[in-house]
């Protein structure tokens, strides 16, 4: 069971080392490397990695921003499958298994724009994972939060089945975003992961979670919400996390819960986890 954060949280204050004692009194147990601006990590944060693996902590990755597998550009493409090959040389090293993308953009966003794109990304994706060893690193593209960006549900679960090395992660709030508020009962969320259970058999063991609520618009996501925070026009923040939570319970998840409330990640991921081990 792993329920933490994305990143440092913006309310702890101290050395990086402390952030995990810190998490570990909240019951919380994983942390998402944010490699969002390069797959750099400093020696000695290298090092406090691979300790506290060793000590009860799960770490995943997330990969850079400008990683763009669907890109009509062929160059912009091909840096990416190199800057893929890079990450999971690192993951390798600090013995991290799960790396999170995001399929990328700038595709023509009609139904054979997106297609074309999601087949680019499937063909780079067994290219560059045939050319070096893997290991244990798995890759998790993610659901996107904008109408515009690759990674719909269905797009997700193409993705995954058509690569040996690819998994499910789905961020609930990108989904209720981009698909305009349609999370609006823990029916319709245990019908959607029952949808990617039943086409994803065996990946769906090792689905990955982000999880938090989302402001969104009519192009899909605006912004990540505070822990406990409304929609500007005062409707509660959605995705309800009790009801995902209680989907996880009902289904047997055994769950890899990634918060990444604005500011308050930790808050999110302690109450996630609150109600998982005390309802």
């Amino acid at each position: 069971m792993v329920f933490g954060v994305a990143g440092v949280p913006t309310n702890y204050k101290g050395k990086f080392a402390g952030v995990f004692p810190w998490l570990k009194q909240m019951g919380l147990n994983g942390f998402e490397i944010q490699c969002t601006y390069g797959f750099k990590v400093s020696d000695d944060r290298r090092d406090i990695i691979k300790n506290m693996a060793k000590n009860g902590f799960y770490f995943s990755m997330h990969a850079p921003y400008y990683i763009n597998l669907g890109s009509l550009n062929a160059a912009v493409v091909g840096r990416s499958k190199s800057n893929m090959k890079e990450g999971i040389e690192l993951a390798k090293e600090l013995d991290v298994n799960r790396i999170i993308f995001h399929p990328g953009g700038g595709h023509e966003n009609t139904a054979e724009g997106r297609k074309h794109a999601i087949n680019q990304i499937v063909d780079a994706i067994n290219e560059f994972t045939s050319q070096i060893d893997m290991g244990s690193v798995r890759l998790y593209p993610e659901i996107g939060g904008k109408t515009a960006n690759l990674g719909s549900l269905d797009e997700i679960i193409e993705i995954c089945s058509r690569c040996k090395y690819c998994y499910p992660c789905i961020d609930i709030a990108h989904l209720h975003a981009r698909e305009i508020g349609s999370i609006t009962t823990k029916q319709i969320l245990l019908e959607k992961l029952t949808k990617i259970k039943n086409a994803l058999p065996e990946k769906f063991k090792y689905i990955h979670f982000h999880a938090y609520t989302i402001n969104y618009g009519d192009k899909g996501e605006i912004k990540h919400l505070k822990h406990g925070e409304n929609m500007p026009d005062g409707r509660v923040g959605m995705p309800n996390l009790a009801d995902f939570v209680d989907v996880l319970k009902e289904m047997k998840i055994d769950p890899w819960v990634i918060s990444e409330a604005l500011d308050t990640q930790e808050i999110g991921a302690k109450y996630m986890r609150d109600l998982y081990f005390n309802n």
